[in-house]
């Protein structure tokens, strides 16, 4: 688990994981341009991924690459894909 961006809820005793700052520390301005599903798997990345490979999982993001396998997302095998096709 990656803590770098966890930061303490004012108010609270709760933390929260600052996707924006970390996305923002790679290319200012770039988590605003970010679609909504990558907004998604960004905050999935800061708490998820490893540190040393935070910065090259968020890149692809920004960049709109495909280049790298996030591991908790496994590729879709074939007879998953068989399954969910109808059949007729």
């Amino acid at each position: 688990m990656n803590t770098e961006y966890r930061k303490s809820l004012p108010g609270t005793e709760l933390d929260y994981f600052d996707t924006r700052a970390a996305v923002d520390a790679i290319q200012p301005g770039a988590y605003a341009k970010l679609p909504y599903t990558s907004r998604i798997l960004a905050e999935q990345l800061v708490r998820r991924c490893a540190p040393q490979d935070l910065t090259d999982a968020l890149k692809q993001l920004i960049e709109r690459k495909r280049d790298l396998d996030f591991p908790w997302y496994p590729p879709v095998s074939s007879a998953m894909t068989s399954l969910a096709r109808p059949h007729w």
